[in-house]
């Protein structure tokens, strides 16, 4: 036999063969996926902590605005830091201002329930409006805390009600 005449009959044998999968019925499967794509405080985008954004808000003309930073988040307590050492000079130059106090810090943060629990080093009651709503809505709009729907502030002996993001 010739090669060619092998290649040909060993073409027909395969083909002949099948992959050898049998037929079957349909196979009824899942609903489709929901949700995020990634878990909280994962972007998916790259390497845990590299290239991310930071969302904090800072105020222009009165009003609450969301900015993105680059960089990994830090941990949650971090952002309230961000918050109070103001807009960077990108940011500044666009007319940010920030209304949270350095004061507030040290801040800690953490979870209870569906609320985010933040804990400043002065007063709450001495908080602007403004300081309040940026505080809150920086919050919520991080990953790790997403999933959450409040935040109650309390500091210096005193507690704010909880609070929603409502820039």
């Amino acid at each position: 036999m010739t090669r060619r005449t092998v290649c040909v009959l060993a073409a027909v044998a395969l083909l002949a063969t099948g992959c050898g999968v049998r037929p079957s019925g349909v196979i009824p499967g899942n609903g489709a996926p929901s949700g995020p794509a990634y878990p909280p405080g994962r972007s998916g985008t790259a390497a845990p902590g590299a290239g991310q954004d930071v969302v904090l808000y800072f105020v222009r003309g009165g009003s609450v605005t969301p900015v993105s930073r680059s960089g990994p988040p830090p941990e949650p307590a971090g952002l309230i830091g961000m918050l109070a050492a103001g807009p960077d000079g990108r940011s500044g130059e666009g007319g940010f201002t920030t209304e949270v106090p350095k004061t507030a810090l040290p801040a800690t943060v953490t979870t209870a329930g569906v609320s985010v629990q933040a804990n400043l080093h002065s007063d709450v009651t001495t908080l602007s409006a403004t300081a309040v709503d940026q505080i809150v809505c920086t919050l919520l709009s991080d990953d790790s805390l997403a999933e959450l729907a409040t935040v109650v502030l309390s500091g210096g002996g005193r507690t704010l009600p909880a609070a929603r993001c409502h820039p």
